[in-house]
């Protein structure tokens, strides 16, 4: 059956073409459009691009479409988008190769908190250890202690050298108005302060020709 059809059909197109005359004038310039597109790709003088852009049109493009195209012949590269360029047309990118890295982000540098303030118990230690400094510092430092002796009816007496000079102090006796004389041995001397007991200074015994007293707190 399918033979069948097929004679018929050509014969069908046969007498079709034999009496239509606008077959005859399609069929014409079709055979026309086929034999320019052929002598376009195969001519020895077209373009290496214009041959690939034709072959890549096909036969869907009519003479006018072709000779559009022809015009622009920087479209036959568009089937070369995606490769690489040649080396000598490749180039770094300066700035993103070559330059230096960015300088890290600074730091922000989180001063620590002030202190609190001083308490009114700590105030008062302070206070109290500056008192006790400045009345340290008239402690009498500048004697030098010899002996004592067995004084009538004074008691107790304590001999002492200021520089060159002999200096004696019974015992109890107040030197600069804050320091009293309260023990006298034979190898120390010791004086207390009025204002602050805890506060004492202890000289001890040396010979003349002795360096300076030892004093002690």
């Amino acid at each position: 059956m399918s033979a069948i059809s097929s004679n018929l059909d050509l014969r069908a197109m046969g007498q079709e073409l034999r009496s239509n005359p606008k077959t005859q004038i399609a069929l014409a310039a079709f055979a026309a459009v086929l034999v320019y597109l052929i002598y376009t790709v195969l001519s020895p003088d077209a373009p290496k691009g214009r041959r690939d852009a034709a072959a890549r049109g096909g036969t869907n493009l009519d003479a006018r479409q072709l000779q559009g195209l022809r015009r622009l012949p920087d479209l036959a590269a568009l089937g070369k988008a995606g490769e690489l360029p040649p080396p000598t047309k490749a180039q770094r990118d300066l700035f993103m190769f070559e330059a230096p890295l960015p300088p890290p982000p600074p730091v922000k540098v989180v001063a620590p908190p002030p202190p609190p303030p001083p308490t009114p118990e700590e105030l008062e230690r302070q206070r109290l250890a500056q008192a006790k400094a400045a009345e340290y510092a008239g402690r009498p430092q500048d004697l030098r202690y010899l002996g004592f002796f067995k004084g009538s009816p004074a008691g107790t007496v304590g001999a002492f050298m200021k520089g060159e000079e002999p200096v004696t102090l019974v015992q109890g006796s107040l030197l600069r108005d804050r320091w009293k004389l309260v023990t006298v041995l034979d190898t120390r001397a010791e004086f207390q302060n009025t204002k602050y007991p805890d506060l004492r200074v202890v000289l001890e015994a040396r010979e003349a020709s002795g360096g300076a007293p030892v004093n002690q707190f």
